[in-house]
C-alpha cells in the first residue's frame, strides 16, 4: 500500500515536470518563430557561419560546466555561504569561458578559412559569461518544486531575443541577427533573476568543498558530452561548403528542439523524485523512463516520418535538403532514448564517475567513426557514425543503470514497447497522407491540411497508448496519474455545476408549548 508521501511526491514531481516542459516548450516555440522569421531573411550560408562559431562556444562552455543546481539541491539546508560560493564559481567559470572563446577565435577562423569568425566569436563569448551571472538563490524555487520563476525568466529572455534578432535581420539581412539573439537572451535572464531572487553576492570560496567532488568527474563528463554533441559541427565545415553545412546544421537544430523542450526540463524534477524514492528507486526510475518515452516517441515519430512537411512549413522550400538530414538525425535520437535518465540517476547518487565512463566510451566510438564517415561519405557518413556511437553509449548506460538502481536491462528496454506500439496507427496515417499534404498549393492550404492530420495523429496515439495501458493491466505510472487527475477535475466540475440539494426545515411544533401554557 502506498504511503501518504508517495502520491504527494508524485503530484509534485508531475506538476514540476509540467511547468518545466511547458516553459521549455514555450521557449522553443519562440525559437521556432525566430527561425521562421530569420529563415526568410537569411540563407543557409549565414546559418552555417553562425553554426561554426556556436559549435566552438558550446564545446568550451560545456567543458567548464559546473552542476551548481545539482550540488545545491542535494544539501539538506542552504546557507548564505553556499550561495555566495556558487556565485563566485559561476562568475569565474564565465570569465574563463569568455577568455577561451576569444583565444580560439583566430585559430578557428584560419582552420575553416573564414575570417568573419574572429569578430563573431568575440561577440558570442559574452553569452556564456552572462549565463554565469544568474542569481544562485533561484535554486530555492527548484528545491520547493516551484518552477514558475524559471518560466518567467526564460520566456522573457527568449521573447526579447526574438524582437531584437528579427529587427536586426530585417534591417541588415546579416548573420549578426543570430548572434544578437544568442547574447540578448542570457542578458535578460540574468537581470530578471536578481529581481525574482534578490541576492547581494560577495566573492568567497569558503564552501568550495560542497562543489569540489563534482569537478573532477564532471570535467571529463562535460568534455565528452560536448564533443559527442558538437564533433560533427566541428569537422563538417572543413569538408563541405558553408551552405551545405548550414542545411545540415538547421536540420540538426530542428531535431534538437524536442530534446531541449521535453527531456532536458525534466532532469531537475526527475533528480528530486529519484532522490526521495529510497528503496523504491528502481521502480520509480522505470516509471519516469516510461513517462519520458511516452512523451518523446510521438514527437520523434513526427520528425522521422514527416520531415518534408515540417521543414516546408517552418523554413520554406529552399531548405528542402534539411528535411532529409532531419529524418535521419531523429532516428539517431530515438536510439538514445533508453539512456535519458541515466545522468540524473548518477547525479542523484553522487556516482558521477559512471556518467563520465558512459560519455567517454561513446566519444571513443564517435570520434574516429565520424571523421572517417565524413571524409569518405560526407554528411551521410557522419550521421551513420553518430548512430553507431549513440547505440554504443545507450548499451553502456543500460549496464550502468542495472548497477546503480538494480534494474534489469530487459525491464529498461520494455519501457519503450507500449509507446512504440501506440505509435503504429499514427505512423501509418502520416505515411499515407504525406503526399497529399505536400501536394497542397498555398501557405494556408498547407497549414490547414498539416494541422488537421497532426491533430488526428496525436489523437490516434493517445487512444492507442490508453488501450496499450489497459491491456498491460493498468500499471502505475504517468497514464494512471493523468487519469486520476482527469477524474478529480471532472468531479470538481460536476460538483460546481450541480446545485446543492434544498434542505427543507420542518415548521416548529407549538403543541408542547401550548399545552404547557394551559392552566391546570
Amino acid at each position: 500500500m502506498a504511503t501518504p508521501e508517495a502520491p504527494s511526491m508524485a503530484s509534485r514531481a508531475v506538476g514540476a515536470g509540467a511547468w518545466t516542459i511547458g516553459t521549455r516548450l514555450g521557449a522553443k516555440l519562440i525559437d521556432l518563430a525566430m527561425l521562421l522569421c530569420l529563415a526568410r531573411f537569411l540563407g543557409p550560408a549565414e546559418f552555417g557561419l553562425v553554426a561554426m562559431a556556436m559549435a566552438a562556444v558550446y564545446v568550451i562552455e560545456a567543458l567548464f560546466e559546473l552542476p551548481m543546481v545539482a550540488a545545491l539541491i542535494r544539501v539538506s539546508s542552504l546557507t548564505p555561504d553556499m550561495l555566495h560560493t556558487a556565485f563566485t564559481l559561476s562568475l569565474l567559470r564565465g570569465a574563463v569561458i569568455a577568455l577561451f572563446v576569444v583565444a580560439v577565435a583566430w585559430p578557428l577562423a584560419a582552420f575553416n578559412d573564414e575570417p568573419r569568425l574572429t569578430a563573431l566569436l568575440a561577440v558570442l563569448a559574452l553569452a556564456p559569461a552572462l549565463r554565469g551571472l544568474v542569481s544562485p538563490r533561484m535554486v530555492e524555487f527548484a528545491r520547493a518544486f516551484n518552477f514558475r520563476p524559471d518560466a518567467l525568466m526564460e520566456l522573457s529572455g527568449k521573447a526579447m531575443a526574438l524582437v531584437v534578432s528579427v529587427t536586426i535581420a530585417v534591417a541588415t539581412r546579416s548573420y549578426w541577427a543570430i548572434a544578437a539573439a544568442s547574447v540578448c537572451a542570457p542578458l535578460v535572464t540574468s537581470v530578471l533573476s536578481y529581481v525574482i531572487a534578490p541576492l547581494r553576492p560577495r566573492l568567497t570560496l569558503v564552501e568550495w568543498t560542497r562543489f569540489s567532488s563534482l569537478v573532477g568527474w564532471n570535467f571529463l563528463t562535460q568534455l565528452g558530452t560536448a564533443l559527442n554533441w558538437q564533433i560533427d559541427r566541428l569537422m563538417l565545415p572543413r569538408l563541405t561548403s558553408v551552405a551545405a553545412f548550414g542545411e545540415y546544421a538547421m536540420g540538426k537544430q530542428v531535431s534538437e528542439i524536442p530534446i531541449q523542450a521535453l527531456v532536458q526540463p525534466l532532469s531537475r524534477p526527475a533528480m528530486a523524485a529519484l532522490a526521495s524514492a529510497g528503496d523504491k528507486r528502481g521502480s520509480r526510475f522505470l516509471q519516469l523512463s516510461h513517462a519520458i518515452a511516452l512523451l518523446m516517441v510521438p514527437v520523434l515519430g513526427l520528425t522521422l516520418l514527416w520531415p518534408e512537411v515540417l521543414v516546408r512549413i517552418a523554413l520554406g522550400p529552399r531548405w528542402g535538403m534539411a528535411a532529409e538530414w532531419l529524418r535521419w538525425i531523429s532516428a539517431v535520437a530515438l536510439l538514445g532514448l533508453p539512456a535519458t535518465l541515466m545522468g540524473p540517476l548518477a547525479m542523484t547518487l553522487d556516482r558521477t564517475r559512471w556518467l563520465a565512463v558512459r560519455t567517454l566510451v561513446e566519444l571513443a566510438v564517435r570520434l574516429p567513426l565520424v571523421w572517417l564517415g565524413a571524409v569518405r561519405f560526407g554528411i551521410p557518413g557522419a550521421i551513420a557514425a553518430s548512430a553507431i556511437a549513440t547505440a554504443a553509449g545507450t548499451a553502456v548506460a543500460l549496464f550502468i543503470v542495472r548497477e546503480l538502481a538494480e534494474v534489469g536491462i530487459g525491464a529498461q528496454l520494455l519501457t519503450l514497447w507500449r509507446p512504440l506500439c501506440a505509435l503504429l496507427p499514427g505512423a501509418a496515417l502520416l505515411w499515407l497522407t504525406r503526399p497529399l499534404v505536400l501536394a497542397c498549393t498555398g501557405v494556408i492550404a498547407l497549414w490547414a491540411s498539416a494541422a488537421t492530420v497532426a491533430v488526428a495523429y496525436l489523437l490516434l496515439y493517445v487512444a492507442a497508448a490508453w488501450l496499450a495501458w489497459r491491456l498491460a493491466g493498468r500499471p502505475a505510472g504517468l497514464e494512471r496519474h493523468l487519469l486520476d487527475i482527469t477524474r478529480g477535475r471532472w468531479r470538481q466540475l460536476r460538483s460546481r455545476r450541480t446545485p446543492p440539494p434544498i434542505r427543507r426545515t420542518p415548521a416548529p411544533s407549538c403543541t408542547r408549548e401550548a399545552h404547557a401554557e394551559q392552566p391546570r
